[in-house]
């Protein structure tokens, strides 16, 4: 099952991304279906490519370093969770960005999707 890109931009939290002291942060909320993320791809920003071992995908459920997650260690993206997503490095710079997020889900496979905040 394909899910159309309009819809899966609605799982970003729109004002959520932010500088934090070690890099920036952001947040997605679920509201299509609950899934399984069995792996994830480098998130970009402008087309900069930030590292797995870098990134940390936390919910209420608890927290994975992308380069951990696997289909023997996934990660549940439960309907009506927030989920965090902190990539260590850099600030941003002010001004709008484009973010690009891929996951595979156990459920539907591949989930890909860019979408613009500022800072």
């Amino acid at each position: 099952m394909q899910i159309p890109t309009f819809l899966l931009r609605k799982l970003y939290i729109k004002g959520s991304l932010e500088n934090v002291e070690d890099g920036f942060t952001f947040k997605l909320k679920n509201s299509i279906s609950s899934g399984t993320a069995i792996s994830i791809e480098p998130i970009k920003v402008n087309g900069n490519e930030y590292p797995l071992d870098a990134t940390i995908i936390s919910s209420a459920d608890g927290q994975i370093t992308g380069s951990e997650i696997s289909e023997g260690n996934s990660f549940p993206i439960k309907v009506g969770l927030d989920i965090s997503i902190h990539v260590k490095g850099n600030a941003l710079p002010e001004g709008e960005h484009t973010i690009d997020i891929s996951l595979t889900t156990k459920e539907v496979g591949k989930l890909a999707f860019d979408v613009k905040d500022s800072i």
